[in-house]
């Protein structure tokens, strides 16, 4: 008898029943077939997981599926281990309860590994479920080494996320790895608190000279940190990770900006973000603005959206909608484009218009997370020692790195308040 299966899909779960059973009602329906089986490892959950599990799983999977109980709530690290402990499957795929699987989404991803023989681990585009904007197309880091997620909030059918691209890292929160290189690489390393363990993994995988990449072909929607306390270790995950993969991660955000026909920036305060070459800006604007802007020259709305569908990072584009929809007091609809603003483009005066945009459309939550990250800014603004060591360290790294253009950012930012 054959024990071993292509397959072993291992979802670690810890209360949150609802969206347990909507993950697992949703991987039936998109993955036809029973050459997979599904093991949730279950950290000791308190709510109807611990009497609704193993009926559920039996009723969808049948003798494919099976439940870990474990006594107390041990984390992700450790939760995945056990799963892939007992798994049969030739690969592994570690799921989070927080996905949903969409039509189509598991062959791309096993073919990946057909047509690429060093491919290490790969991972599907995550998708906000609300929006279908990106989440997750890969893993980069900023010259500062803060890790940011690809193109987040782009379109999910943008042109850009087609370009097949080799990453430093990628998201846990749906990976397919093959089971014996996980075995290999140690497995998820056990001292994080729920994070940094994808992270350090895919350093493992790379060490074995392997590749990562995400297959945008695959889609899943992913609700995106719903676990309570998801965050609450993130400086301690982070030193940590820095201690265990010292080297192993190198600045690559402003490289794949570049490849890919965008322009690196930084704030005021040394925030990283892409936006666009200032020729194909001004010739956005000016289409909108100009002689093709509508019958007589009246702004037109929806055409200036479709521009932005097409380019997400037309800085003009969002301030030129969200002004008209606010003189029309439309103030909701002008809160999400003022927050899709504020996302690719964290500047302070952003935030402050989201603010007060998101206060006439009745939305104080909003209104208050607004106030309450330029409060943050001001505050990292009025500390000027910190950041002019900071951009002077970023300058001396970059001319040592012979990464010219960077140096010629942060040496223009030293320049502005006349230090260099």
């Amino acid at each position: 008898m054959n024990t071993t299966t292509p397959l072993s899909i291992i979802i670690p779960v810890w209360n949150q029943w609802h969206l347990t059973r909507a993950c697992l009602e949703s991987l039936r329906q998109h993955t036809p077939g029973d050459f997979f089986e599904v093991i949730v490892a279950d950290n000791g959950s308190g709510d109807e997981t611990a009497v609704q599990l193993a009926p559920l799983g039996e009723k969808l999977f049948g003798r494919m599926f099976r439940r870990i109980r474990l006594d107390t709530n041990q984390g992700f690290g450790p939760a995945c281990n056990l799963g892939a402990k007992s798994a049969r499957g030739e690969k592994l795929l570690f799921l989070n309860n927080d996905t949903l699987l969409t039509s189509g989404w598991l062959p791309p991803l096993m073919k990946a590994f057909d047509e690429d023989a060093r491919l290490g681990a790969a991972g599907p585009l995550l998708l906000y479920p609300e929006s279908d904007r990106v989440q997750h197309a890969g893993i980069v880091f900023t010259p500062a080494l803060r890790t940011q997620h690809l193109y987040a909030n782009f379109p999910a059918d943008h042109p850009v996320l087609r370009t097949r691209r080799t990453l430093q890292a990628i998201t846990g929160a749906c990976l397919l790895v093959p089971s014996g290189l996980f075995r290999q690489c140690g497995g998820f390393y056990e001292g994080y608190k729920n994070g940094s363990e994808d992270l350090e993994l895919c350093c493992r995988i790379r060490e074995a000279g392997k590749k990562l990449r995400c297959v945008t072909e695959s889609r899943v929607y992913h609700l995106e940190s719903q676990t309570p306390g998801r965050g609450d270790d993130d400086d301690t995950n982070a030193a940590l990770l820095n201690q265990r993969c010292k080297g192993c991660f190198g600045p690559d955000m402003h490289r794949h900006a570049v490849r890919d026909g965008y322009r690196f920036a930084i704030t005021p305060w040394l925030e990283s973000y892409i936006t666009l070459a200032e020729e194909r800006e001004t010739a956005l604007t000016s289409s909108m603005t100009g002689a093709g802007a509508g019958a007589g020259g009246e702004f037109n709305a929806a055409a200036c959206w479709q521009l932005l569908q097409q380019e997400p990072l037309w800085q003009t584009g969002y301030a030129l909608l969200a002004g008209f929809l606010e003189q029309n007091r439309l103030y909701a609809e002008a809160s999400g484009v003022r927050l899709l603003q504020t996302y690719f483009f964290p500047m302070l005066p952003h935030y402050r218009q989201l603010a007060v945009t998101a206060a006439m459309a009745g939305n104080e939550s909003l209104a208050a997370q607004a106030q309450e990250k330029a409060a943050h800014i001001n505050g990292l603004l009025e500390d000027v020692g910190a950041l002019t060591k900071k951009a002077a360290g970023l300058a001396n790294w970059a001319r040592k790195a012979g990464e010219q253009e960077l140096q010629h950012l942060y040496e223009g930012w030293l320049k502005e308040l006349g230090l260099l």
